[in-house]
């Protein structure tokens, strides 16, 4: 009655019941919607369950119960073939009123009990019934429903679904089991008639009953088929638990024991006894499911849906000590079924324990998701001691290791079940709604992967034999180091680059990580399309695609091609591979270092005492205070602030003289941080003169960068030449914009605000391209932190303005903050603020979090560590990337990156400060006589049998003797009868071995 008064209330107000035509209207609603909801839970009542121990030749039985609940149906499947005519629709049986419940005998094959909810329970021999005849067997994809049609099929699966049943009386079943050839059909019910809520039949033909609560019969029945009269509808039970308890759940666990729930306790029974083994008190008592592999463990869940696995060994130990509250599952999973689930009888067809893998359960979730979940385990080390090795008292605890999600074929799935295959592979048995079956495949998932060390992918299912590879083939040029002329003789920091990294509106900037070659011409031209379609998932995200762009492979393919051996090679490389990661701030970084390490080369950075190679904007601007945790000077030297500008002053006047400068622009004379400024313009490449702008400004508008070389004229404080910079340009809209800025010559002067400068903060606002912005940004306020504000402005950029505008207070703030942001994000580029010091390593260390190359950082961090300062990090850095050299089998790189750490270690006095371990070998005596022939008759040898003997005596052990230095040596002095090839690996292996980098270089 309240429903219908609400009903009335919204549909038509407080005066409904004054309208008999609208009453009858709200009351035909009501009768839909009843009748939807009961359709509704009806058609969620499917059941469709796997039969153990009746199948034959190499089939497996299958009952079901339709949606509606008013027949039984009998199944054969062929594991092994994955189409919907593999399903078999063997018999069927109808005209029940209400089924609850279904189970079978698994000691005599066709015998099934059903239990309806008008207390009835019907058992009968499915495999005689006469619903349909043998010719009507046949796949249920070919009209099954069509029993005359059937009588063709004899070709298929229904002519050999007719043969086995015509000659099952013949047959034995793989346990031994007699197949019944009795038709039988026994229909009984309990003393007081009620509903039966569950049911259970073991090997011997006991039958158990659950019944619904009733005061003066028990709820659990137990009798036997043998010895019933069949004259007699009621049954007489012979053994009875559970009295005014209602038995939701039951299982026969063996011949005389069976697992029983009522709603509030969970019990296990031996018939031979009056009183249960146990009973815990428990919400999670429906639907008792036993694990196929492991019968102590059971599943269970409760009304809202909440499922739990229990142990019965855990259960007896519990019930032992007499304390009833101390009984929990193994696991428990909240609400995993859905609410209201024990309201719904066959809810229990969503839960399915694995026939084909121990620990893995299944779950059906909205009717479109089957969740499969693996289960891990490990003992309890204290309980074990305590159970003295008894196999039967180590119980397992649990926790979940995996959860896959598989997506059913169809949606409205009602119930499902396993179909074990060969080979431990698995499909799945569905049911829909309407009743439909059909079968669907599972992609097993893969629960071992292993990477080997050139990034190929080897996979394998849980028990499979069968291993999958995906291969990845990357042939890529060899390495050029030696034909690569290196142009670092004139190499200045004012060479920087000026156009590489910037693409201006209108332009897409190149994507790195996918290539477009791939695709057609028409899918070029609309390739956000392309990637959005199914045809674009598969192109880019294929697993050799991924794998292909995966940080180890790039690694390996920059290593054999020299990556980071010398910069400037590595700056051409980065141009010319397309297979690299060559991002720009990956390039610029490259390209600074180049810079700085041809400073450090001709002594531009050096000063008495003072050695700044490769160090930051903000350890120069800091002083003292920047390089004191550094070597820069000699230890026993006390430098002052004054003696280190001084040093600073030599160090500009010299770069001044061999580059034939002007005098830089700059604001801050007076400063007392002059020196320091202008020196941190020009490690940061912002040391120009005037003609240094016009060849820039050129060298960006000839690369079409119209707009970029705009914003560089407002970087230096020229607004006329960013006017006349885009008046230039060919595009109409950059000349009107450069109208716009011309009106700043007019306007800057005066004071408040008028619409030029609020149109100008508009468009700065609105602008796509980030230079025009900042442009914008600056000539409505004059305000430069408008431009260090525009992330899309690089680095390098900000910080020319900062240093050439910004007073010191604001510039060391404006140092720090951005410091420590790069520091945090790990930004490469920030390398030139911090430089290759301390700060440069935490740099480094975010860096690697973020992207795992640590190749880049141990070939950057080398050029400052161990010679300006030692971190742990970098050593382990460097010890990683060896031992990627050697899983690479590329030792030759190797032993250039170790030739190259050991010479950048060199101080300026000459001092190694590398920690090289010299090499060890093994000597025995065979070996010294063969020393002692060598040494007297060094020329009867060919020249390869001279490197194989070397090779032989170089060897793993503590320390090299002399004599075997010597040897080699003197070997060597013969190179006249080897090939040039020979020289190079004994060259090679003295420079290695023992370090004698000055005979290396004369070979």
């Amino acid at each position: 009655m309240q429903k219908t008064n609400a009903l009335h209330i919204i549909l038509y107000g407080d005066d409904i019941f004054q309208d008999s035509i609208s009453s009858m209207v709200i009351l035909m609603l009501l009768v839909v919607v009843s009748a939807v909801s009961r359709t509704y839970r009806r058609i969620n009542m499917g059941l469709i369950k796997k039969v153990t121990h009746w199948s034959y030749d190499n089939l497996i039985d299958y009952l079901s119960v339709n949606p509606t609940r008013d027949e039984v149906t009998h199944y054969k499947v062929d594991p092994e073939n994955e189409s919907d005519e593999s399903i078999i629709k063997l018999h069927t049986v109808k005209d029940f009123g209400s089924i609850t419940c279904l189970d079978y005998s698994e000691s005599e094959i066709g015998m099934i009990g059903v239990g309806e909810k008008n207390g009835y329970l019907r058992i009968f021999n499915i495999s005689g019934q006469n619903s349909s005849s043998p010719a009507s067997h046949a796949p249920v994809g070919l009209n099954a429903n069509n029993e005359t049609s059937m009588t063709n099929a004899s070709g298929g699966k229904a002519a050999q679904a007719e043969n086995i049943v015509g000659s099952v009386s013949n047959l034995k079943d793989t346990q031994g089991y007699p197949v019944s050839e009795t038709n039988y059909d026994i229909r009984v019910r309990a003393k007081k008639q009620r509903c039966i809520n569950s049911l259970g039949i073991n090997t011997n033909g006991l039958i158990a009953m659950g019944l619904d609560r009733n005061k003066h019969d028990s709820s659990l029945q137990i009798w036997d088929m043998n010895y019933h009269d069949d004259s007699h509808e009621t049954i007489n039970p012979m053994f009875s638990y559970c009295t005014n308890e209602s038995i939701v759940s039951l299982k026969f666990l063996n011949d005389t024991s069976v697992l029983a729930a009522s709603t509030k306790f969970l019990k296990e029974i031996d018939v031979r006894s009056p009183n249960p083994i146990y009973q815990h008190p428990t919400r999670l008592t429906y639907d008792i499911k036993l694990n196929p592999f492991n019968d102590w463990q059971f599943s269970t869940y409760g009304d809202d849906g909440t499922l739990a696995i229990w142990d019965r060994r855990k259960l007896s130990d519990q019930a032992s000590l007499g304390d009833l509250n101390v009984a929990s599952p193994l696991l428990t999973f909240e609400k995993l079924v859905g609410s209201g689930a024990a309201s719904r009888k066959y809810m229990n067809s969503c839960f399915r324990w694995s026939c084909v893998r121990n620990n893995e359960f299944a779950t059906l979730h909205r009717g479109d998701t089957i969740k499969r979940w693996r289960l891990g385990y490990y003992c309890d080390s204290n309980r074990d001691i305590a159970a003295d090795d008894d196999n039967e008292m180590n119980i397992e605890n649990l926790f979940v290791s995996s959860v896959h999600d598989t997506n059913t074929m169809y949606d409205r799935v009602a119930t499902f079940d396993y179909i074990p295959r060969s080979n431990n592979g698995t499909s799945l048995i569905c049911m829909r709604q309407s009743g439909t079956i059909y079968r669907m495949p599972i992609s097993e998932v893969c629960s071992k992967a292993i990477l080997n060390n050139r990034n190929s992918l080897l996979l394998s299912n849980f028990e499979n034999t069968e291993i999958d590879e995906i291969r990845v083939n990357n042939e890529h040029e060899k390495s050029n180091l030696e034909n690569v002329k290196t142009v670092l003789k004139n190499l200045s920091f004012e060479d920087l680059d000026v156009s590489e990294d910037y693409f201006p509106s209108g332009h897409d900037e190149p994507n790195n990580e996918i290539e477009y070659s791939e695709l057609s011409e028409e899918e070029n031209d609309g390739s956000n399309d392309v990637l959005d379609s199914k045809r674009g998932f598969e192109l880019f995200w294929k697993p050799e695609k991924l794998l292909e762009k995966d940080i180890s492979v790039i690694m390996r393919t920059r290593a054999s091609l020299g990556y980071g051996l010398d910069p400037m090679n590595t700056v051409e490389m980065i141009d010319s591979s397309k297979n690299l990661q060559n991002n720009a701030y990956i390039r610029n970084t490259w390209r600074w270092i180049a810079i700085a390490k041809a400073s450090v080369d001709d002594g531009t950075m050096v000063s008495g005492d003072l050695d700044l190679g490769y160090e930051g904007v903000i350890g120069i601007w800091n002083g003292i205070n920047g390089i004191s945790n550094q070597d820069r000077y000699r230890q026993e030297t006390i430098l002052s602030d004054k003696q280190l500008n001084k040093e600073m002053e030599k160090i500009i006047k010299l770069r001044r003289k061999n580059r034939d400068r002007n005098s830089p622009i700059a604001n801050a004379a007076g400063s007392p941080k002059y020196v320091q400024r202008r020196l941190c313009l020009i490690i940061s490449g912002w040391d120009l003169s005037r003609s240094d702008y016009e060849d820039k400004y050129n060298i960006i508008m000839k690369n079409g960068h119209y707009e970029k070389a705009a914003a560089w004229a407002v970087f230096f404080g020229d607004i006329p030449k960013a006017v006349e910079i885009l008046g230039s340009a060919k595009k109409e809209r950059l000349r009107l914009i450069a109208t716009a800025i011309a009106g700043y010559l007019a306007y800057k002067d005066l004071p408040g605000n008028n619409a030029w400068r609020q149109q100008c903060r508009k468009m700065s606002s609105e602008l796509d391209d980030p230079y025009l912005r900042v442009i914008f940004a600056f000539i409505a306020d004059n305000d430069w932190w408008d431009i260090l504000y525009e992330p899309a402005i690089s680095l390098r950029e900000r910080l020319g303005v900062a240093l050439r505008f910004l007073n010191d207070t604001d510039l060391t703030t404006f140092l720090d903050r951005t410091s420590s942001t790069v520091i945090e994000n790990g930004e490469l580029e920030g390398l030139i603020l911090t430089g290759i010091t301390p700060n440069g390593i935490d740099l480094l260390q975010s860096y690697v979090n973020k992207t795992s190359d640590v190749q880049s950082a141990a070939l950057i961090s080398i050029f400052g560590s161990p010679r300006y300062f030692r971190d742990q990090r970098v050593d382990e850095w460097i010890q990683t990337y060896r031992d990627m050299l050697k899983s690479w089998e590329l030792f030759s790189m190797r032993a250039r990156f170790d030739v190259l750490r050991s010479k950048l270690s060199r101080t300026k006095t000459g001092v190694l400060t590398a920690d090289i371990k010299p090499r060890k070998y093994i000597s025995n005596v065979k070996t010294v006589n063969k020393t002692s022939t060598l040494r007297a008759h060094p020329h009867l040898l060919a020249p390869s049998l001279l490197v194989l003997e070397i090779t032989k005596m170089v060897k793993p052990i503590e320390e090299i003797t002399l004599t075997t230095r010597n040897l080699i040596l003197e070997v060597l002095k013969h190179k006249q009868l080897m090939k040039s090839q020979d020289i190079s690996i004994v060259a090679h292996t003295v420079g290695l071995h023992f370090q004698d980098v000055p005979y290396v270089s004369c070979l």
